[in-house]
């Protein structure tokens, strides 16, 4: 029902501000924008990975947007990320046959992350020769995820040393894809005519999958105008 109602609440709420602008402002050249910033949400966190190692996922966020009204917008998104993720752990515990054994295990992911979104935006400020603007964003997006690991596992007899150890070796791969609604608002700073500041928080309700809870992401970055001013 939470899905049902924000889909329908976004669908009636976009075509009464498409209908509104239609209504209300004079048509304008078309403008299109690209934008560049970071990026950080479900599946693409931006932080430390694993208390291993010190790297770090940076979801890197790439837009491309066409100005349909002074106050209307449709964009294209796409968010990457890619790290790898390692563990390692060493216990002894005692088998079926009252055999005390010690398990070793080593293992390595590596996680690749693409979003793909389609957004529009609408600008509820009002007098957009401010410098400081609003927005409202909504839209879809596809989530889709590839893990592969690898893990190396030997177990050996404490209580007979000279008994061979055992290896199992692992390589297997995983891939997740999840369709999400978004909805929330965005802020702009603009510089001068073309560069200006933005930043986004979008709520995300998946719409497939059995993952149902409400999430949040959160991208900052710049973007730039081209077309006549």
């Amino acid at each position: 029902m939470l899905i049902s109602r924000l889909v329908l609440g976004g669908l009636l709420l976009a075509s009464s501000l498409a209908s509104h602008a239609q209504a209300t402002e004079p048509a304008i050249a078309s403008k299109f924008y690209v934008g560049l910033g970071v990026y950080s949400g479900p599946y693409q966190n931006l932080g430390r990975t694993n208390l291993l190692d010190n790297q770090y996922a940076v979801p890197v966020q790439t837009t491309l947007g066409y100005q349909l009204r002074p106050r209307l917008a449709v964009q294209l998104g796409l968010t990457y990320s890619g790290y790898k993720s390692k563990s390692e752990y060493d216990y002894d515990y005692t088998n079926i046959n009252n055999y005390r054994v010690n398990h070793t295990s080593n293992s390595a992911a590596t996680v690749r992350t693409v979003n793909t979104s389609l957004l529009v935006r609408y600008t509820l400020t009002r007098q957009p020769a401010h410098r400081f603007q609003v927005d409202l964003v909504g839209g879809l997006m596809l989530v889709h995820q590839r893990i592969h690991l690898i893990s190396s596992n030997f177990y050996s007899y404490i209580d007979y040393p000279q008994a061979p150890t055992t290896t199992v070796e692992n390589d297997d791969s995983y891939t997740y894809n999840q369709l999400n609604v978004n909805l929330g608002p965005s802020f702009r700073y603009r510089f001068g005519q073309r560069l200006e500041a933005v930043g986004d928080i979008l709520f995300n309700v998946p719409v497939t999958g059995n993952y149902r809870r409400l999430d949040s992401s959160v991208a900052l970055g710049l973007r730039y105008r081209f077309g006549p001013s």
